[in-house]
């Protein structure tokens, strides 16, 4: 039976073909070469970037008065470090093209055709070229095989030789994937949020009972046994079988066995809007962000991490505002013609935290999501690659 991933296990993953225009882009002094405004040096150092993920509008989490969706985010993380106000997503408002583009920091793939890597070096491959770090220094945790591209690019000197280990959520059949589908449909024309939720919880059961893991990104066989031995924990278990938290359970798990140094988690099941439902959509936000908290709470209690750890927290991308003629919080603009693109889509956030980072910061200035990328190397002393937006750290230093 084919496989196939599944967000939050409760709706189907986009499965598009084609082929990317790729270029390849360098540094011409060395891509990963020493910057001139840090010292070159990995010892101790660690990088930690969440995507708050599957797309949620700026005023329905930063710019909420209440923040009554993101306690932890607001009330404990927020004070530790700097929120940027003014993040922007100037690309094609899609996951995939978003991820891609925050991990490389340049906009990548202007179409949807995510079956071929990114065009520029992501933050793994430049990283692991420069320290001589094995695939256990680099680790992606996505929510969607739609991302599982964006751990290695096309770039002539990086590529899987240098790529993160990338860990998907299980996959299902597809029949039972339709099986899911039919049961949320006839949920959702029922207009009953009580049989909304018994749908979900059969849907789960489903899901669990006929899941089997992928390991096409997983770059060695100890990558594999750490994975393999997640997945048959989580299996036997009698937890969540929420996909974020399958993920965030993982990348824990990872930090106390492997420590990476690189170490992203996309969070995704913040999409289920898509199936309008405003109660499901605000409960996978304030999951998220407890989700958040935990990676935090595991930054500061591991010895390797504590102290001398870059996090850096920011949504994919937002969602359609309220329009008499739209969808709202439902989508996130037309994925082939791009309608419905708006402020809503386009304005998110960022919130640093780590050292070097001032507490209480408040940035207001356009930012570009694709300032992550060279931010998050700027930290281990590493340039990114000619193009790529500039980091932050001139915002934090004023």
């Amino acid at each position: 039976m084919r496989a196939m991933n599944r967000r939050a296990f409760l709706q189907q993953s986009l499965l598009l073909a084609g082929a990317v225009a790729g270029g390849a882009c360098g540094w011409p002094r060395s891509v990963g070469a020493a910057s001139p405004s840090l010292p070159f040096s990995t010892e101790g150092r660690k990088l930690v970037i969440v995507q708050f993920g599957g797309g949620t509008r700026y005023d329905d989490t930063i710019g909420d008065r209440d923040h009554k969706f993101i306690p932890k985010l607001w009330r404990e993380l927020v004070p530790r470090g700097a929120v940027f106000t003014n993040m922007r997503v100037e690309g094609k408002v899609v996951h995939p093209n978003s991820t891609g583009s925050i991990l490389t920091g340049h906009w990548e793939w202007a179409d949807l055709d995510w079956s071929r890597p990114v065009a520029h070096p992501t933050v793994f491959e430049i990283y692991r070229r420069a320290s001589g770090g094995t695939d256990l220094k680099a680790w992606a945790f996505f929510y969607a095989s739609i991302l599982a591209q964006a751990g290695a690019s096309l770039a002539p000197g990086f590529g899987p030789p240098f790529a993160a280990n990338v860990v998907l959520p299980p996959t299902i059949p597809r029949e039972t994937a339709e099986e899911m589908d039919r049961l949320m449909a006839i949920a959702a024309t029922s207009g009953d949020e009580a049989a909304g939720t018994e749908a979900a919880r059969h849907c789960a059961a489903l899901a669990w009972r006929t899941s089997r893991l992928e390991e096409g990104g997983l770059r060695s066989g100890a990558a594999r046994d750490f994975t393999r031995d997640r997945y048959t924990k989580w299996k036997s278990g009698a937890g969540s079988t929420s996909h974020d938290a399958f993920l965030a359970d993982c990348a824990i798990a990872c930090m106390q066995e492997h420590a990476p140094d690189v170490l992203v988690v996309c969070f995704g099941e913040i999409d289920c809007a898509h199936y309008g439902s405003w109660s499901r959509y605000v409960e996978a936000v304030a999951r998220t962000d407890a989700l958040t908290w935990r990676l935090w709470e595991a930054i500061e209690s591991l010895p390797a991490y504590r102290d001398q750890t870059l996090m850096l927290i920011l949504p994919d991308h937002g969602r359609e505002l309220d329009h008499p003629d739209g969808l709202g919080f439902v989508h996130h603009s037309d994925f082939y013609t791009g309608a419905g693109e708006d402020e809503g889509c386009r304005h998110v956030w960022m919130v640093a935290l780590g050292p070097d980072v001032p507490s209480g910061r408040v940035v207001e200035d356009f930012t570009p999501i694709t300032t992550v990328a060279a931010t998050g190397l700027e930290y281990f002393g590493l340039r990114a690659s000619e193009g790529a937006a500039k980091s932050i750290w001139h915002h934090l230093r004023r």
